[in-house]
């Protein structure tokens, strides 16, 4: 028989638990602003810095360089250049960076600033560079090779990639995040089960498997995660997955709407800037109607609940990020039946990178990024928004509301469709 026990026994605990967060809130914001007055006290900041990205844009006939870099200080830039640069994507340089006119919000989410100097240091032979060049070997086609390294390491991926992963639909499996760790953890927590298994049998039989297991695949995918350098969207993903196996063993409820509030405060406590992510709140939002989805359904046959929680997600999710990306394709209607087929795809690629096979569904992988088709602009007003996240909301209450969002979904499409035009 198993049970769940809540979170809180009282209010009183609540009142504390939120007060610790604003706390913890505070201190974190309090040294951000130091760092932010230590940044602005100089008009010549000068610090190392990983280049996160590199792509080319035009103004008046001219090409000239974007690049996003990660400061070592831990803040996130743009800068322009008209040289004629290499491509310096995921290498260390030395920046000098004018301090003007940026303000502490600008610090928070990322800026532009202009960089008077930038000398580039010798390619360190570290191990996430080994496997860098490893899973770029692997691959002859620059498009699967920004795919794979993406996927493995984060690196970011070019502007036209970008635009294929997005008329196909599937950026939300190319950006790591917490669906990868969950996967990896599936896998090392599997192939783990059967070694682990036969040795318990034979000498410690009083051993908890499932909580040795745990243990051992959490500092796996610590390790995985300090080795790409501490990715944020993998470290929310990963608090988020402490803070479940905390509950889980205190047989305390997770699936609950009041655990996942308690849960994103308290990565927003540890992490404020996540506050301006949209990525961060898509995240939040997909697992909200993962949980909407379950309260009403939980119990039909786990295979259907697989498939159509799949689609549900999808079209739950459409009215929110066609807010702020409103390209829409009709391929992007084979999105749920992609991400089924991901659960298997990552896996069995990442085995095939390590037996030295990488590259080889890369022609099936070119073959969809080769599809063509119209790209239409679907919106969401302002308002429509609004009162799509408070029907979410209310449907959390209410199984009438949560029907109501069918509903609200139908007539998204309907009017998106009367007012159709292509890009």
């Amino acid at each position: 028989m198993h049970f769940s026990l809540p979170l809180f026994k009282n209010k009183k605990e609540i009142s504390f638990f939120l007060l610790f967060l604003f706390v913890l809130f505070s201190i974190n914001l309090y040294f951000k602003y130091e760092d932010y007055k230590k940044f602005t006290s100089k008009k010549i900041y000068k610090t190392d810095a990983i280049v996160l990205n590199q792509y080319i844009k035009s103004k008046n006939n001219k090409k000239y360089f974007v690049l996003k870099l990660k400061a070592k200080d831990g803040f996130l830039f743009y800068t322009t250049s008209k040289e004629d640069l290499k491509d310096l994507k995921n290498r260390k340089v030395l920046v000098k960076i004018l301090t003007k006119n940026i303000s502490f919000l600008d610090y928070l989410k990322s800026f532009y600033a202009p960089v008077i100097d930038m000398r580039l240091y010798p390619k360190e032979e570290s191990l996430k560079n080994k496997i860098f060049d490893f899973i770029a070997s692997s691959h002859q086609n620059q498009k699967t090779k920004e795919l794979f390294l993406a996927l493995f390491i984060a690196k970011p991926i070019s502007k036209e990639l970008r635009e294929r992963v997005q008329f196909l639909g599937v950026s939300h499996l190319i950006a790591i995040s917490g669906f990868h760790l969950g996967v990896l953890f599936f896998v090392v927590y599997n192939f783990l089960k059967y070694f682990y298994k036969f040795f318990q049998i034979r000498y410690f039989p009083y051993r908890n498997r499932t909580l040795d297991l745990t243990i051992v695949s959490i500092f796996f995918l610590f390790f995985y995660i300090s080795l790409i350098d501490f990715t944020p969207s993998l470290i929310r993903a990963f608090v988020m997955l402490l803070f479940g196996f905390f509950l889980y063993s205190r047989a305390i409820k997770i699936l609950s709407f009041s655990t996942l509030l308690y849960s994103v405060l308290m990565i927003v406590a540890l992490f404020p800037t996540l506050i301006f992510s949209i990525g961060f709140w898509f995240s939040v939002a997909g697992v909200f109607y993962i949980y909407l989805f379950l309260k009403y359904f939980k119990d039909i046959d786990k295979k259907a609940l697989f498939v159509a929680l799949n689609f549900w997600v999808f079209f739950a999710m459409i009215p929110i990020v066609h807010y702020f990306f409103p390209i829409f394709s009709l391929y992007q209607l084979l999105s749920p039946i992609l991400s089924m087929l991901f659960v298997l795809f990552y896996p069995v690629e990442l085995f095939l990178h390590i037996i030295g096979f990488g590259d080889l569904l890369d022609g099936v992988i070119l073959e969809l990024f080769s599809l063509k088709g119209d790209i239409f602009l679907f919106k969401s007003s302002f308002y429509f928004l609004v009162f799509y996240i408070l029907i979410s909301i209310l449907a959390i209450f209410r199984k009438v509301f949560f029907y109501a969002l069918f509903f609200l979904i139908l007539l998204f499409f309907v009017e998106n469709i009367a007012q159709l035009h292509t890009v």
